[in-house]
């Protein structure tokens, strides 16, 4: 009767923490800041429902040759665009941030379950959903990414049946089996990386057999359960696979063909991203083997670092004793679900994939970290050591669950921007790691920006794409610029994130303009800066110099850097016309200070190859272009003056 009650109160302890989550999730959801990822699956979302409406006639959302999203399903993006379209609604972003609240309270719930699978305990289930809402990097894109949540989600509860199916053997219930197709169906409709799931399912039944021979044999001896099991396998393919492609226009062209091309392109993605990682600006396919288990490391809260270690040492010493050996059901899930929390890690290192913008493409891994951080607390209590061995452990595996409660409350809605001590906390990573790689930062900006500026009529210029904070004001007109480049684009105020910024800018403040009126900060470091354009002799002078009129540029220019002489693009200018007029020593003089200001820039590597070039100092100049290259590798346009070094060498 006592255990009756025990397992009823704590289901109810797992409802009500899913309950009372599901409750944060709807008030924070219309206070979520829009991602940048958000403005480029969402349009194409509105294509591909466009495909349907049309019977296939719009295939703008087959073409994408640069993007590459013909090859994500991006399902639940998808379904947000025909539920917006289909009902009107106007503000189209909120309900796409309503639907990931959705999805990250069935992530919850799933992941909850797996835990509950494991040591037949609810309260650990409730554990699992508290950890999972103090992970920043893993609550904090709960509403915008509709990608990564979503697949989580589905590999979560793709994981949670397969269990329930190995549990069920030899006579898996056919409840299970449904699910358990529509659960990889689910997966496979947002990314093809879904298909692993057949893989484990297929891997997991072979194992457990092997592992039993008396169920292989039962199997196989009795031909009704023989024909029932290939029959499941059946239904879980057809479910799974073709379920999978029905919103997603490029696999229903070729249901066989297309899935698996979209996978290879997945797991060698060809498009390549410049980050900042270990203080280095390196392209993502420069980045090191250990870029994943390095970011997992440093921007995953203590409390679940430490639960997970505890877990594993006291399954290492659970496993090692010999009297352990027989293979139990209750072990088997156990080392099923750490092998779908490892494998996937060890698999993208082997295989070299292409990853950028820190844990995100990994996401759907990290519920299974909270899971076995709250199954290692959970075995501590249960273990036989005494009170006072264990108890210590516990309180301070509370008390270190406060500091990412804490970086949350405080950080909102740019709370995922989240590192540990590891790493030397969020101060020390700035400038060292990928910072606010979403532009969350620009939510709160842009609603400062436009409470200052009231009835004025403007142009504001920032470095991503968020126009949709603009879009019902009607006295603020939206132009992209680069920060760096920012001088080129004609703006009355510019609203930059501090992203793609050099770490030696950073670290130096050389990327500091005179010109910004207002810095935002998180946890005491930049992340959005708010210029206003005094004067637009910047603009003016590199329109001037465009046209050919050389010298009332440079005047312009001059006048420009005075107002803003940290401004290298200013110089770059500047430098130009020197080379162009050939006055050397204004051209060495100009490029020097370019160089001060930014010693790894691009463009003044290029002026300076192009000079040599010019001198037919063909052998420097090529040194000068390698100095280039090492710094960018993917810089193209440096293509044409390295081709005509090359050439002139070669003869």
């Amino acid at each position: 009767m006592n255990r009756y009650i025990d397992i009823l109160t704590a289901r109810n302890s797992f409802f009500v923490s899913l309950l009372l989550a599901a409750v944060l999730l709807t008030f924070l959801a219309p206070k979520a800041a829009v991602n940048v990822d958000e403005q480029l699956h969402y349009p194409h979302a509105k294509k591909v429902v466009n495909w349907y409406f049309t019977g296939g006639e719009d295939i703008s959302c087959l073409e994408t040759p640069v993007t590459n999203l013909k090859y994500y399903g991006q399902s639940v993006d998808n379904y947000t665009a025909l539920i917006n379209r289909v009902f009107s609604i106007d503000n189209e972003f909120r309900a796409r941030h309503f639907t990931g609240a959705f999805f990250f309270l069935i992530l919850m719930f799933f992941a909850g379950l797996i835990a509950y699978q494991l040591t037949g305990s609810f309260w650990v289930s409730t554990l699992t959903v508290i950890s999972m809402l103090a992970m920043p990097r893993l609550f904090g894109q709960a509403f915008g990414n509709l990608k990564d949540i979503p697949f989580a989600t589905g590999y979560m509860a793709g994981v949670y049946f397969i269990i329930r199916f190995i549990k069920e053997l030899p006579r898996p219930k056919w409840r299970t089996t449904t699910w358990l197709g529509f659960a990889i169906a689910f997966t496979i409709s947002l990314r093809a990386g879904g298909l692993i799931l057949f893989a484990y399912l297929g891997l997991a039944v072979v194992a457990y057999i092997i592992s039993k021979p008396f169920y292989l044999k039962h199997i196989v001896s009795t031909k009704l359960c023989l024909v029932r099991l290939l029959g499941q396998g059946a239904v879980i393919v057809i479910i799974g696979y073709f379920a999978g492609l029905l919103f997603w226009p490029f696999a229903l062209r070729d249901v066989f063909r297309n899935p698996l091309e979209s996978l290879s392109m997945m797991e060698h993605y060809k498009v390549s991203i410049r980050q900042i990682f270990e203080g280095e600006l390196l392209w993502s396919t420069q980045l090191p083997w250990y870029y994943l288990p390095k970011w997992i490391l440093i921007s995953t809260p203590e409390f679940i670092i430490s639960g997970f270690l505890i877990c594993i040492i006291l399954l290492t010493i659970f496993w090692a004793k010999p009297v352990r050996i027989r293979l139990s059901k209750q072990l088997y899930s156990e080392l099923f679900v750490f092998f779908t929390l490892l494998f996937p890690i060890i698999y993208v290192i082997i295989i070299g994939s292409n990853l950028y913008s820190g844990v995100r493409q990994m996401l759907f891994v990290l519920p299974l970290f909270a899971v076995f951080s709250s199954v290692g607390i959970f075995k501590l209590l249960n273990s036989n050591y005494r009170n006072i061995v264990k108890f210590p452990i516990v309180i301070l595996f509370f008390i270190l669950m406060i500091l990412p409660v804490k970086h949350q409350a405080e950080t909102f809605p740019a709370d995922y921007i989240y590192f540990n001590s590891v790493s030397g906390g969020n101060k020390k990573a700035w400038s060292n790691y990928e910072y606010d790689y979403y532009f969350h930062s620009i939510k709160k900006s842009s609603d400062y920006l436009i409470e200052l500026i009231g009835d004025e009529e403007i142009t504001v210029a920032t470095n991503c794409n968020l126009s949709n904070y603009f879009e019902n004001v009607p006295n603020i007109k939206y132009q992209y610029s680069r920060y760096l480049e920012r001088s080129s684009e004609d703006w009355d105020y510019g609203l930059f994130g501090v992203n793609y910024i050099h770490p030696f800018q950073l670290k130096n403040k050389t990327w500091q303009s005179s010109q910004i009126i207002k810095t935002f900060y998180h946890r005491g470091n930049p992340v959005a800066v708010l210029l206003k354009r005094s004067d637009k002799n910047d603009f003016n002078g590199i329109s001037e110099i465009a046209e050919g009129n050389m010298e009332s540029g440079e005047v312009l220019i001059r006048k420009a850097i005075k107002t803003d002489p940290k401004n290298v693009w200013l110089f770059v200018y500047l430098a130009k016309v020197y080379l162009g007029q050939n006055e050397l020593e204004k051209f060495d003089s100009i490029l020097k200070k370019g160089f001060e200001i930014h010693p790894f820039y691009e463009p003044l590597y290029l002026l300076k190859a192009q000079r040599l070039f010019d001198e037919k100092k063909y052998g420097k100049s090529l040194e000068t272009l390698d100095q280039l290259i090492e710094i960018n590798p993917r810089y193209k346009n440096a293509a044409r003056l390295l081709k005509a070094v090359k050439d002139k060498l070669d003869k």
